[in-house]
């Protein structure tokens, strides 16, 4: 690839680069202008040109080279000034897993064949294990690592991250529902649940005390935020929560299943309905058709389960924050969000059941990054287990709960 050219100058007592982008550089395409620049911390200005013409863009506007030449809103242009400071160009190591990373990776490393960039980025499966040993042994660290709730409260714990926390998509939480039941959805709430268990002798497939979704009734009962300066589970809201869960136990509503079992339950239509999580849409897709989905009944509020991006201890913030924008590229997160079922704040993936995620969307709260939530994951099946089986009290249990969360 040509070099561009480069005039520095001072601004504001800031070093910025007048960088010199060149339509001859690249492949006829269309482009998000952020895909034509090399990483950079701070961007002051970037402009078209042509002849004595001068037109301010943006990082995301949509760029059309063709002939040699820019294309923006039907105007011609020669080049492309990018007013910047620049990131050193160095070997960087970025750490992907979830759902979707060949995708992510793939779009990386098409960025920096096309920049002459070398970003190492690999997949690796349970992060936080590989992650803890290496910090321990002073290897170096990648410079950034996708994280979840989970994860992230022990790496800060053991200060192996640093700097701000870039959440990207997330998943949510839904009700797969058996096509053969007829839902209104003005009036799907806990009670519609309870009669369809009664109407059509079927159970659901819930697991309602596991972290992930006993938190859905906390919060439908009340508790937003579900932590707050402390994370209280002793008061009336908790109490009601955990009352509606013990009566479905009582009467039977639904069994201890684990996530395969619930699946294998509701494609063989041995359940009524299956509150799981939207990243399983594409998997009961391909086993079954006749089905579909709605929100959490009322009053559940369901979880914005985040993937997010951060620095180690060795990376570089800056690089981490760029990273964060290039995959912010409205195009990839568009593709990205409809092959996989995945959201992003400011979109939500086409398709027939759009108006169910819009929904969510509205009303869906973040899992907390927060080690007192990571407590709560690890401990509240057990204590509601013994409670549920009457081998503790509700209060003592739930003092217990509440002792070890903020512990």
């Amino acid at each position: 690839m040509k070099k561009a050219f480069v005039v520095i100058f001072i601004i504001s007592s800031v070093l910025l680069f007048s960088y010199i982008v060149s339509p001859k550089n690249f492949p006829d395409g269309k482009y998000r202008v952020i895909e034509l620049i090399p990483p950079f911390e701070k961007i002051e200005a970037i402009s078209l040109i042509s002849n004595d013409v001068k037109e301010n863009i943006a990082l995301y506007d949509l760029i059309e080279i063709k002939n040699g030449n820019f294309y923006f809103k039907g105007k011609k242009f020669t080049n492309m000034e990018v007013k910047a400071e620049f990131l050193e160009k160095l070997q960087r190591e970025v750490w992907l897993s979830w759902e979707g990373i060949n995708d992510i990776k793939e779009y990386i490393e098409k960025y920096s064949k096309m920049h002459d960039l070398n970003i190492k980025v690999l997949e690796v499966p349970q992060i936080s294990s590989k992650l803890i040993t290496m910090s321990k042994s002073n290897v170096k660290l990648p410079d950034v690592i996708m994280t979840s709730a989970f994860d992230y409260p022990t790496y800060k714990e053991l200060n192996i991250v640093k700097g701000k926390l870039y959440n990207y998509y997330y998943d949510t939480q839904i009700v797969y529902v058996q096509k053969d039941i007829n839902i209104v959805p003005k009036s799907w709430n806990l009670k519609t649940v309870e009669k369809i268990v009664q109407d059509t002798n079927k159970k659901i497939a819930i697991n309602p005390i596991s972290a992930y979704w006993f938190s859905t009734f906390l919060m439908g009962y009340g508790k937003i935020p579900l932590i707050s300066d402390a994370f209280i589970l002793t008061d009336e809201n908790t109490i009601n929560a955990f009352n509606v869960v013990k009566k479905w136990y009582e009467n039977n509503y639904f069994d201890f299943l684990n996530k395969q079992a619930q699946i294998a339950s509701f494609v063989n239509k041995k359940v009524a309905l299956m509150f799981q999580g939207s990243f399983l849409l594409p998997i009961i897709s391909e086993k079954m058709e006749d089905f579909y989905i709605l929100p959490l009944p009322k009053p559940l509020v369901p979880f914005k389960d985040y993937k997010a991006f951060v620095s180690t201890k060795d990376g570089d913030e800056h690089f981490t924050y760029w990273l964060y924008l290039l995959l912010n590229n409205p195009d990839f997160k568009k593709y990205f969000a409809d092959k996989y079922t995945k959201f992003f704040d400011d979109y939500i993936p086409e398709g027939k059941f759009k108006n169910v995620f819009e929904s969510t969307q509205k009303v869906a709260q973040s899992i907390p990054f927060d080690k007192r939530y990571v407590k709560f994951h690890k401990n509240v099946s057990d204590i509601l287990k013994l409670m549920l089986f009457n081998k503790i009290s509700l209060q003592d249990g739930l003092k217990k709960l509440e002792e070890i969360v903020n512990e």
